[in-house]
């Protein structure tokens, strides 16, 4: 455990002090800023507010054009960049176990995506406090949503990281899987069968449409997204043990 908590507060700092990590943010920030600003514009938004939380945290272009790209560009400080500059190997060679090293790494990153996520529910809380009538059950339910998918990609993103010292790979890889999990579903979901009935379940705009984003969180999506993350926590351990075999 002491093992595991140094590992973390030693990823969570060295995330706090990248520089090129908080232009990711500021870009976030900026980007978010202005597509809640152009929503509250809509008149059907105007009307009725319970409409905006799946817009920012559902199937709005935030979360189909820009968060499958955001979690694989911090990931790569994670696994990547320790390839490329030559600390992983004494890390891995350190008195640790693999899943210590994978775990604490995500722990920090999840951790820090939080700031991510929080600027956008600050929003939120600004326009409550200036007297709009606010459902926080859609809008907490999701943040929550969000989360979780966003720890997916962070997860997928970490497993990417793993595979090498270059950035643009673990990036670009990372993304590229990101994008299958979102858009893949969608081009099967108008199936008749069982492929689109799978497809359907596991549609993550629709999901966080249909669950997180309307105050209603069922276990299918809850698992969907935690059992995928796990998956790629899994693979990246496995990655790192058979580095021991396959440099």
């Amino acid at each position: 455990m002491r093992a595991f908590l140094a590992l973390w507060r030693r990823e969570l700092w060295s995330l706090l002090i990248a520089p090129y990590v908080y232009v990711l943010l500021g870009f976030w920030y900026l980007l978010n800023g202005l597509m809640f600003s152009t929503f509250l514009e809509f008149p059907e938004i105007q009307a009725d507010l319970r409409l905006l939380p799946p817009y920012l945290f559902g199937s709005g272009l935030l979360v189909w054009l820009l968060l499958p790209a955001f979690p694989p560009l911090l990931a790569i400080k994670l696994l990547a960049e320790e390839h490329r500059v030559g600390t992983l190997e004494p890390l891995l060679t350190a008195p640790v176990r693999d899943i210590s090293v994978v775990l604490a790494k995500y722990a920090a990153v999840c951790l820090f995506f939080l700031l991510f996520w929080g600027g956008v529910l600050l929003q939120f809380l600004l326009l409550s406090w200036h007297g709009a009538e606010l459902d926080w059950a859609r809008v907490l339910g999701g943040f929550v949503g969000a989360l979780m998918v966003s720890f997916l990609f962070l997860a997928s993103g970490l497993w990417a990281s793993s595979w090498g010292g270059n950035l643009v790979l673990a990036a670009g890889g990372g993304a590229a899987i990101n994008y299958l999990l979102l858009f893949l579903p969608a081009f099967f979901e108008t199936d008749e069968g069982r492929i689109g009935a799978i497809a359907r379940a596991c549609n993550l705009p629709t999901m966080l449409d249909r669950s997180y984003s309307a105050g209603l969180v069922d276990s299918a999506a809850l698992f969907y997204p935690l059992a995928l993350s796990g998956l790629f926590l899994y693979l990246t351990w496995i990655r790192l043990v058979s580095r021991r075999w396959v440099p």
